[in-house]
């Protein structure tokens, strides 16, 4: 390698570095910790319909605050053993680190699929949701895309590698949200169903928020979920 590559070389790796540096003097990054408790039925072969029940507990700066309270009940309608629609309301409180707190009321209604796909099962789950915010201009449509696969981590176990991503978008704005990308959230972890009534699910999940003009925010959220049927 000549002394004119060797040059041009650490010149390129030097505007990288100083690129890297601009991007994270301009995101905000916060370590939390969430907590989701999923409540369902056993599928019954005589009825169609199931519902579920979610306590969602959120913090920030790792848990010395609390970010976010809220309960979100769903009923669901199963089409075939691999397709559903379903719809729910959610009311929550949130504690945002910038701005006043949130009172918020939602509904929302979602189709999904879900079948086996290389070895493992691969869930497309597409979500609208309405978004009533106290004090907030106008109510808020907001879609959620999110594709999830699971795989074991060998036949027959009850040990599966999971990951997901969910892209949220504001189809339009208010006071208190801006039109577009609201965030992403990429998530990878395990599952552990315990038993055939409760299952275990523990991993890491980034979550993305552009500032629409201001700073971008990243969470590094340790997420745990646990679900219990009756």
């Amino acid at each position: 390698m000549t002394h004119a590559w060797t040059l041009r070389i650490a010149a390129l790796m030097l505007c990288l570095a100083g690129l890297a540096a601009d991007v994270s003097a301009q995101t905000i990054t916060d370590n939390r910790v969430w907590f989701n408790l999923t409540l369902q039925d056993k599928a019954k072969a005589s009825s169609p319909w199931h519902w579920t029940f979610e306590t969602i507990l959120r913090s920030r700066d790792g848990v010395e605050e609390l970010d976010q309270v809220a309960f979100r009940p769903t009923l669901i309608y199963n089409f075939t053993a691999t397709s559903s629609m379903g719809g729910g309301y959610l009311i929550g409180r949130s504690d945002p680190a910038v701005g006043p707190n949130v009172i918020e009321n939602r509904i929302h209604v979602q189709y999904m699929w879900r079948g086996p796909v290389a070895g493992g099962t691969l869930t497309l789950r597409t979500r609208m949701e309405g978004r009533f915010i106290v004090d907030d201009t106008n109510p808020v449509a907001r879609l959620r895309q999110q594709v999830r696969f699971s795989h074991p981590i060998r036949s027959g176990s009850r040990i599966a590698i999971v990951g997901y991503d969910e892209l949220f978008v504001h189809l339009n704005g208010s006071n208190r949200y801006k039109q577009g990308i609201d965030h992403n959230r990429a998530f990878a972890g395990i599952m552990d169903t315990l038993s055939p009534t409760f299952r275990l699910e523990i991993g890491y999940l980034n979550q993305y928020i552009p500032g629409h003009g201001g700073l971008d925010r990243m969470n590094h959220v340790l997420s745990v979920t646990t679900g219990v049927s009756f």
